[in-house]
């Protein structure tokens, strides 16, 4: 059994009792070089950044482009939760994660997801702060590397929220969908992202180089 606020981090998976703290690895940091020149580092977040990650969210709470009112706000909401130890979306609060992308010391992006079990990840949600230099679509190939590179996991589960999301992320890196399956948020169709699949496109969608 899970308890609140981090003081166990073993939970029951399928009858199998998970440790968390062993299979949640941080990312190892990433430098990408945007459009404009910049230079963005991905990095794994700790607790301890929530309030400056939230605050850097809190504009894009308000702005219905995109969904990002709706995107930016559970994702809010999702740190809040990791920050108190309680589950998510029907994932252990454990088995979440938050990529930042800083440009120096501005937070210009940030992409979380967590896990149903050492083998399924739950994608959460990604949001481009800064636009216009495709900071989403970097984030969202730094956190499938992470979930199936650093992770280990073998298939991805993941729910369109808006349009650019299903179009320019899903289609392009060859997700399947699933009209029959219900995601994690509850909603359909489920879309999938295999190991192997992503092992196939993986040499295209990964930029910059390790620090």
């Amino acid at each position: 059994m899970e308890e609140y606020r981090g003081k166990k981090v073993e939970m029951e998976v399928m009858g199998k009792e998970v440790n968390w703290k062993e299979v949640m690895k941080p990312y190892p940091p990433r430098k990408i070089v945007l459009p404009n020149g910049e230079e963005m580092i991905v990095r794994s977040q700790t607790k301890d950044e929530i309030e400056e990650v939230v605050e850097a969210l809190l504009p894009k709470t308000v702005q219905h482009k995109q969904l990002f009112d709706l995107i930016a706000s559970e994702m809010v909401t999702e740190l809040y939760l990791w920050r108190e130890g309680r589950p998510m979306w029907g994932c252990p609060a454990e088995s979440h994660f938050n990529l930042v992308g800083r440009v120096g010391d501005e937070i210009v992006g940030v992409s979380n997801g967590a896990l149903s079990s050492p083998e399924v990840g739950n994608s959460l949600h990604t949001v481009a702060i800064r636009e216009g230099q495709q900071v989403g679509t970097q984030l969202w190939g730094c956190k499938l590397e992470h979930y199936f590179d650093v992770l280990g996991i073998k298939e991805l589960h993941a729910a369109a929220e808006s349009y650019r999301g299903g179009t320019e992320l899903f289609q392009t890196f060859g997700f399947e969908e699933h009209p029959d399956k219900v995601v994690h948020f509850g909603t359909s169709p489920m879309q999938r992202l295999t190991k192997r699949q992503w092992e196939r496109i993986r040499p295209g969608k990964i930029t910059g180089k390790r620090i």
